[in-house]
């Protein structure tokens, strides 16, 4: 299945149903659910709709550093505290044992993934400026095009630091029409629009999560030539599975999903890694294609050399590790 062939409508994040406004005077249950579809939803939306029209307004520059030096101090204030939080610390202290004894040390890497985290929300509304030079640089370009001459179909992969959006943007123009991927889409649907409408306009064309998700996927695999792009470290079961950080190798989540996609297929998995070198500079980088030899052995042995790639970046980058506030690692 060719870009081409997939209609923009199959791109766009499901829409939940509108609740009746009656249920706004309903049961617990129906109130709970109306109250945040007709109220709760539109108020964290719409404000979302307003920074996106701000930033989009601004230069890139000037967005960025806004989202880092003013809503990054103020949000990490607002939370200072939540359960959240806390584990964060926790997980800091348990990746980077070298930190686990300086409380302070911790408190300057969570500060710093506040700023990174606003910063890529507001410059995903320069998502091509942002991931074009002089503000990109792109490394190992020559391993897929290698790989696309020898017609081979690819599985590329990356992981949530840096500026990740830029891997949708930036596949689009490598791999054109053999290139589609997934997405997750947020609980609320006017984020959700924000992207589909960003990606529009950049002839970006990924699916959503739904059932139908993988055997979609596959039929793009069994195109010679194609690539599908897959962000393997989502939640899964309420949990993040991948980087492994010694932890067995899981079955049910994108990391194995794309080990599987590669073995069926016979696909290269190209691990690419985003790192963020500055406000609104990155350096976006192809590794080495990693294959996938048949049976659990097989599937085993890259799955740890596809750790070996992202484990050591994460932990080098924890700072811009937007997952940081998920992982819960024993």
């Amino acid at each position: 299945m060719l870009n081409s062939e997939i209609p923009w409508s199959a791109t766009y994040a499901p829409e939940p149903t509108a609740p009746p406004l009656t249920d706004l005077f309903g049961d617990e249950g129906a109130r709970r659910s109306a109250m945040r579809f007709h109220l709760q939803d539109r108020v964290y939306g719409g404000g979302k709709m307003a920074l996106h029209s701000l930033f989009r307004m601004l230069s890139p520059e000037a967005g960025s550093n806004f989202a880092g030096r003013i809503v990054a101090p103020r949000s990490r204030a607002y939370y200072r505290g939540k359960p959240f939080i806390q584990r964060m610390d926790r997980m800091i202290a348990r990746l980077r044992p070298e930190l686990a004894g300086d409380p302070a040390a911790r408190e300057a890497v969570v500060d710093r993934w506040f700023e990174n985290t606003a910063r890529a929300m507001a410059e995903f509304s320069h998502l091509e400026a942002v991931s074009t030079p002089p503000r990109t640089t792109v490394e190992g370009l020559e391993i897929v095009e290698r790989l696309q001459a020898e017609g081979r179909s690819m599985v590329l992969t990356t992981v949530h630091t840096g500026m990740w959006e830029m891997i949708s943007y930036l596949s689009s123009r490598h791999f054109g029409d053999k290139g589609t991927g997934a997405w997750a889409p947020q609980s609320n649907r006017f984020e959700n629009r924000i992207v589909a409408d960003t990606r529009r306009k950049l002839g970006i064309k990924v699916l959503p999560a739904t059932p139908k998700l993988a055997r979609q996927l596959y039929k793009s695999l069994a195109v010679p030539g194609q690539t599908i792009v897959l962000v393997i470290d989502e939640l899964s079961e309420k949990q993040v599975k991948f980087p492994l950080f010694g932890r067995p190798v899981e079955d049910r989540c994108n990391f194995a999903f794309a080990l599987y996609a590669a073995q069926r297929t016979g696909a290269a998995i190209v691990p690419a890694v985003i790192t963020r070198t500055g406000p609104t500079r990155f350096t976006f980088r192809y590794n080495e294609p990693i294959d996938v030899p048949k049976g659990n052995d097989g599937f085993h042995s890259a799955a740890l050399a596809l750790n070996a790639v992202y484990e050591p970046h994460v932990l080098a980058h924890l700072d811009q590790w937007y997952m940081l506030h998920e992982v819960k690692v024993p």
